[in-house]
């Protein structure tokens, strides 16, 4: 990674390195200061990569340019469309479940959002709303960067309910809504419509092979959490790339996987299936350097909480 540019730099000082462990009790004009003297420090040590007979990929001020020298293969490709895909844009990304239908228990029928699917829609939407708006009084306050004029997007599962649920922000605040495929739930196959317990029963080797490995076991005709995180894998490098806010309103299966690759702290794979997305409250994911901070924020309107 090279940059040239000393305001982007000066920038990625204040917004991204003093608030790194090492400058956590520092005042923010001296943690700049010290942080800068550590750059100049290191430049007489510094030597750029000029062997082109190696594999490498360098990258101008913030993906401005990118060189990219002696690729070959299918991984060091994909490391290169990774590389190419990310940036340090401040960027919030939404989580919430698709709300209630008439026919819960079914994938196959994809039914409607019940009366309790639309109010619970109305009351995430004015959610939304109020923290975006919560966000940019903050940094306001806090920067003197008036934020208002941001873009939220909302993507959501083909799923008649998902895109229901999305219906309030389209018709309300003229926000663009994207449909897609990838975003739709965990098939379940044969356990359609079947609780835990009749799974069990019905299917006790199989229920026992899912106790072993839940992440990656599949029922037959479905789907495992392993094959949705494959599914999922374009849809998480676009969130890479997007430099807008972005609403994700599907299934809670998929919504596990999506979290599972921003949590704050690395999952393990076993508990992805067991994450619990209640429709009492949607997930504020905000990417940093450092990891991703996350907040789960109520549903309800205010005077309810």
């Amino acid at each position: 990674y090279i940059c040239e540019n000393d305001a982007i730099v000066e920038e990625n000082i204040r917004k991204v390195k003093i608030s790194s462990p090492d400058y956590i009790t520092m005042d923010p004009d001296s943690a700049v200061s010290d942080f800068r003297a550590r750059i100049a420090n290191m430049l007489p040590y510094y030597e750029s990569i000029d062997d082109n007979t190696q594999s490498y990929i360098k990258l101008y001020n913030v993906g401005e340019h990118f060189v990219v020298n002696n690729i070959r293969g299918y991984l060091q490709s994909r490391v290169v469309f990774y590389m190419m895909n990310l940036h340090i844009s401040d960027r919030t990304i939404y989580l919430a479940r698709s709300g209630e239908s008439s026919n819960e228990g079914s994938y196959k029928a994809d039914a409607p959002l019940s009366d309790t699917g639309h109010l619970y829609a109305h009351h995430l939407h004015d959610a939304i709303q109020r923290r975006i708006k919560e966000r940019h009084a903050h940094t306001l306050a806090k920067t003197g960067v008036d934020m208002s004029s941001r873009t939220l997007k909302v993507w959501t599962s083909t799923h008649a309910k998902s895109s229901q649920t999305a219906e309030y922000f389209a018709q309300n605040d003229n926000v663009s809504v994207r449909r897609r495929m990838l975003l739709k739930g965990l098939n379940p196959g044969v356990c359609e419509n079947l609780s835990l317990a009749e799974v069990k029963e019905k299917f006790p080797s199989e229920y026992q092979s899912y106790l072993r490995d839940p992440y990656h076991h599949r029922y037959s005709l479905a789907e495992s959490y392993h094959d949705v995180s494959v599914r999922l894998e374009p849809v998480i490098l676009e969130l890479e790339r997007e430099h807008d806010d972005i609403l994700i309103i599907a299934p809670e299966s998929a919504l596990r996987c999506i979290y599972a690759y921003f949590a704050p702290q690395g999952l393990p794979d076993s508990l992805i299936p067991t994450l619990a997305f209640p429709r009492s409250i949607f997930v504020e994911l905000t990417p940093t350097a450092y990891g991703c901070s996350e907040r789960r924020i109520g549903i309800a309107p205010p005077s309810e909480h």
